[in-house]
């Protein structure tokens, strides 16, 4: 077992070393660095030696940037063109650049794959010479590097070919063969194109145009050079190119910027000042074009936004306007089919007393029902219209709250509701100034609206201070509020339930208006409801606070009008008014004397001026009852005028005060209140 388990171990190790073994000799001679002997004529801008006698250009540029990725170290060995060649067929050189393809030199030395530079052949002359094309090239003197591409072309091209008559001039390196075009030892020199990017060509000598044999430029190694070495500089090549911010394009683009010394002919500055202008109108034609599309875009955005808007302002508006004619259609219906249907009820003679009663409460009921509606109806229209104004005046809110909750606990008994108020105000600190119309009908709405959907518990009504406001807040123990609906319910025709088999009635504007009416005073509304245990409904107003003064609202509901006689004057054109009115003051003491028209209603006050007070209509024909009570003042400053009306805007109530008249009752006129407000003036 002991030989066995050591044949093995040993087995192991010579199969590691013979895997790993050669990896790492591999990997220790890509490790070492390669040092290549590099030969530099004078050819500008490609290569050359600069004036601190060191190798310069474009090709000794990209190899000292191959030879930092690769690990190499450079050699430089100097030299003219045909030297260089003997060289690098000699071994003495590794890397010989700026080598044009051809046969020959692609059998005596190794090129490489990835070509460096596209050059092509270029005729160069002094500035005035008549040299424009090949065939002026006959019976010149045309100077080319000795051993070069330039030569083989013209042995091989434009003499045999061409049959062009010409003396060939060679030279070894470049500056000697400029220095012979300089001197008039040659007509023209033939060399490669970059020629143009050095500083020799200046105003005296000028490129012809001329151009003949493109070739791509390569690097040329030593046939006894390691071909891996050609491989990975062929690899660094190819990457250099294929990438566009790499530094041989960097390289190229400082080596082939004009020299600073280069003059170039008047006519061309022309030329470019035409094209800047041209292109600097069509670029300024081209902005303002596209600014004009822009703008005519941006017109046609806006009116397609403006159509599309009016289309669904006009949708809004229809389905709105259906809701309304359903939820009215249903909201006046319903109380006049009770009111209709038990008039009709209470023509019968065998009718009880008791259920002659019952018919009667639901006619008042619906009647009541009915005005609701109709007043909600004008409000809102006032509220679209901005028809709706303040009017502010000294309220006390403690005198408010105790009426209204006077008012509602009869309604709260009548369903076993305990009917809570809670006053964190006196008479010291509770008298504000603020709309009183627009209050009442807050309070109104808030607390009916509770009353109609709690059907047991209790509701709390109160107020209190909070900074500069006023908070009031209507408490339910109700069905509550679903959370989905308790934003929407403050939007007109909508209420918390959906269902068409709602249990209450109602039109669903309340509390839109509440809320514009809570917006107009500038205050703020927000509610907290849990379904089915309650919601309460909060409001602000600003809390500005005056002197007390005698604001009071006579509560006192004395069935009797007065024990002294009256004689009474009744303007109101319309006979069922008419009747209405003269039914609840018909007692002995009490006169009647009625004006069908304002004119009227002035004349017979002129004849009778121990008049005790006038019941004043709004609208009548001939003369209004504004006109006629400013009429009336300019004779009369004593006589008590209560105007009556059926219009419900807090405005008219203002214009008939500031005409004269004492006070103001709406229609449907209530019999209480008129009584009040006779004994108050008689």
């Amino acid at each position: 077992m002991k030989n066995s388990d050591l044949k093995r171990y040993c087995f192991l190790l010579l199969y590691l070393l013979l895997f790993f073994g050669p990896l790492h000799l591999r990997a220790q001679e890509e490790g070492k660095s390669h040092s290549l002997r590099v030969g530099v004529y004078n050819n500008p801008p490609k290569i050359f030696v600069n004036e601190e006698g060191k190798a310069d250009g474009i090709f000794i540029d990209l190899l000292e940037v191959i030879a930092e990725r690769e690990d190499f170290e450079l050699e430089y060995a100097t030299g003219d063109w045909n030297e260089l060649k003997q060289m690098l067929s000699e071994d003495r050189i590794d890397l010989l650049p700026d080598v044009a393809y051809s046969r020959e030199r692609d059998s005596l030395y190794n090129l490489n794959t990835v070509p460096v530079l596209s050059s092509w052949l270029e005729a160069y002359t002094l500035k005035n010479a008549e040299i424009r094309s090949l065939a002026d090239f006959k019976n010149r003197r045309i100077g080319v590097l000795k051993g070069s591409v330039q030569e083989e072309f013209f042995d091989e091209f434009a003499i045999k070919n061409l049959k062009l008559d010409f003396k060939k001039v060679t030279y070894d390196d470049y500056p000697s063969s400029i220095e012979g075009l300089y001197q008039k030892e040659i007509d023209v020199l033939v060399a490669s194109r970059f020629l143009y990017f050095t500083k020799h060509i200046n105003g005296e000598i000028t490129s012809t145009g001329i151009i003949f044999r493109p070739s791509e430029l390569h690097l040329a190694f030593s046939r006894s050079l390691d071909p891996a070495v050609v491989f990975k500089i062929d690899r660094q090549l190819s990457a250099l190119k294929n990438d566009p911010r790499s530094e041989y394009y960097s390289i190229i683009h400082f080596w082939f910027d004009p020299p600073e010394n280069k003059s170039l002919p008047s006519y061309f500055w022309w030329i470019l000042y035409i094209v800047l202008f041209l292109l600097l109108s069509i670029i300024g034609f081209l902005f303002l074009l596209r600014y004009q599309v822009k703008l005519k875009t941006q017109a046609l955005w806006k009116r397609n936004r403006q159509l599309t808007q009016a289309k669904e302002k006009a949708e809004e508006h229809e389905r709105l306007k259906t809701i309304f004619l359903q939820n009215m259609s249903h909201e006046i219906r319903t109380p006049m089919n009770g009111i209709i249907g038990f008039l009709e009820l209470l023509k019968e003679p065998n009718l009880d007393s008791d259920t002659r009663t019952k018919y009667i409460d639901i006619v008042i009921k619906s009647g009541k029902r009915l005005l609701t509606t109709i007043n909600n109806i004008i409000e809102i229209s006032k509220i679209d219209t901005h028809q709706l104004t303040v009017h502010p005046g000294r309220v006390n809110i403690p005198e408010v709250m105790e009426f209204y909750y006077n008012f509602f606990l009869p309604q709260a008994k009548e369903k076993n509701i305990e009917l809570k108020l809670f006053q964190n105000l006196d008479d010291s600190d509770g008298i504000i100034e603020t709309d009183k119309f627009i209050f009442d009908n807050i309070l109104t709405n808030l607390i009916g609206n509770a009353i109609k959907f709690t059907d047991h518990g209790y509701i709390e009504i109160g107020n209190y201070k909070k900074g500069k406001d006023l908070v009031f807040y209507i408490k339910d123990t109700g069905v509550g509020i679903p959370p989905e609906r308790q934003k929407a319910i403050f939007k007109r025709f909508v209420q918390a339930n959906l269902s068409i088999t709602r249990p209450h009635e109602g039109s669903g504007l309340g509390l839109a208006i509440v809320k514009a009416y809570v917006k107009a005073l500038q205050g703020k509304i927000w509610l907290e409801s849990e379904e089915n245990r309650g919601t309460t409904f909060f409001f602000t107003l600003p809390y500005r606070p005056v002197d007390k003064e005698a604001v009071s609202n006579n509560n006192n509901h004395d069935q009797e009008v007065t024990s002294k006689p009256l004689d009474i004057l009744i303007a109101e054109d319309d006979n069922i008014s008419f009747l209405f009115i003269n039914q609840i003051l018909k007692r002995p003491e009490i006169k009647i004397t009625r004006a069908r028209s304002g004119k009227e209603c002035v004349e017979l006050l002129r004849k009778n001026p121990n008049i005790d007070l006038v019941l004043m209509d709004i609208k009548m024909p001939v003369m209004n009852g504004i006109e006629a009570t400013k009429e009336i003042r300019t004779f009369n400053q004593t006589v008590p005028i209560i105007v009556q009306t059926a219009y419900t805007s807090s405005g008219d109530k203002e214009k008939a005060l500031e005409a004269g008249c004492n006070d103001y009752i709406t229609k449907p006129i209530d019999k209480e209140r008129l009584l009040q407000l006779i004994r108050k003036y008689t």
